[in-house]
């Protein structure tokens, strides 16, 4: 079973697109019983409240609404993870998701994306409207054949009291990624954001936008980017505070690989009011020699050392999960360490 499928089974709410076919649409009876919704987006936009939430925290694309939608009522909680799984392995595929989480309710949500075969581009966008008082772990995991072009965006809106913790990791990455990931935080709304990007070929535009927009609001934005094999990674990170008593934190670390790799940082911040309290730490480094020397003596290979090393400083830029998805943050892990020592 590959690491896609079992993120995304047993999920009450399962969702499997490849290319433009839905392959799969399951969602548990109970879940329908408390007014739970998951169906095509091109189904939903024909409710008007749903057509009215189109493009309002990302910015409109001329395309059709070929993607999934995902309604959760009020005060409800759902139990097991909410899976999605889209897959490109022909020509190109662009995919538009909607999920509306309701206030009070409470939700995990793992996002699969990959390319096959003949799967040249992906485009994927995505808008959350996360309720008062809501809260929602979001993990997305992407793959991808080395010959594909990827264009990702995420839009968030954090409604007052709300909680968002939110992971982005690459198992592979492709020949290009533009990535943006944008999050609008209201009053007393609390997000951790982090990415984990392993990049072993091509270029890769990384790119986090926080607003807070009200008071007593706070947010930390982590990343850990590892390059090898002649890649390229720039990351651009803007946290931005319209309001007092509001806190954010920035923290990006870059680990190079290769001699031939390049990783480029921006943290920036930005304050339109007094009060707010706002810091970033950046760095960029190579494996220690002297952790390696010491991992050595132990009898490890310099592979397995290496692999080690890696491992650690990809642990430390995630923040905030649940511990009921350890088990699968622990696999993709371990599949990143191996891999960028391949």
């Amino acid at each position: 079973m590959s690491l896609a499928e079992e993120l995304a089974r047993g999920g009450a709410i399962f969702y499997v697109q490849r290319n433009y076919e839905i392959v799969r649409q399951v969602i548990a009876k109970s879940l329908i019983e408390k007014g739970v919704v998951l169906e095509p987006l091109s189904s939903a936009v024909k409710k008007g409240w749903v057509d009215k939430l189109l493009w309002t925290v990302l910015p409109a694309r001329e395309i059709e609404p070929k993607g999934a939608f995902v309604y959760i009522p009020p005060y409800v909680k759902v139990q097991a993870p909410v899976s999605f799984c889209f897959t490109v392995d022909k020509g190109s595929q662009s995919v538009h998701n909607v999920l509306v989480i309701g206030e009070g309710s409470e939700v995990t949500v793992t996002s699969v994306c990959s390319s096959a075969g003949d799967g040249k581009e992906h485009k994927g966008y995505t808008e959350v409207f996360l309720g008062k008082r809501a809260k929602l772990d979001y993990v997305m995991v992407h793959s991808w054949a080395k010959d594909t072009r990827v264009e990702a965006e995420l839009g968030v809106i954090v409604d007052s009291e709300a909680v968002m913790n939110e992971l982005y990791v690459s198992l592979r990455s492709p020949y290009e990624l533009r990535g943006n990931a944008r999050f609008i935080l209201r009053k007393k709304a609390s997000l951790s954001a982090s990415t984990i990007y392993l990049a072993t070929l091509g270029r890769a535009l990384l790119e986090t936008g926080v607003t807070i927009e009200s008071e007593n609001s706070s947010a930390e934005v982590t990343s850990r980017v590892v390059a090898a094999k002649g890649s390229i990674v720039r990351q651009p990170i803007l946290l931005e505070a319209k309001a007092p008593n509001t806190k954010g934190h920035v923290e990006c670390k870059g680990l190079q690989l290769s001699h031939d790799s390049v990783i480029e940082t921006i943290p920036s911040l930005r304050s339109a009011h007094g009060g707010a309290q706002l810091t970033h730490e950046a760095a960029i480094g190579k494996i220690s020699e002297e952790e390696l020397a010491y991992l050595t003596s132990k009898g490890f290979t310099e592979d397995e050392a290496v692999t080690l090393l890696v491992r650690g400083f990809l642990e430390l830029g995630i923040k905030g999960l649940p511990e009921s998805l350890k088990p699968q943050i622990t696999s993709i892990l371990d599949l990143l360490a191996r891999a960028a020592t391949g």
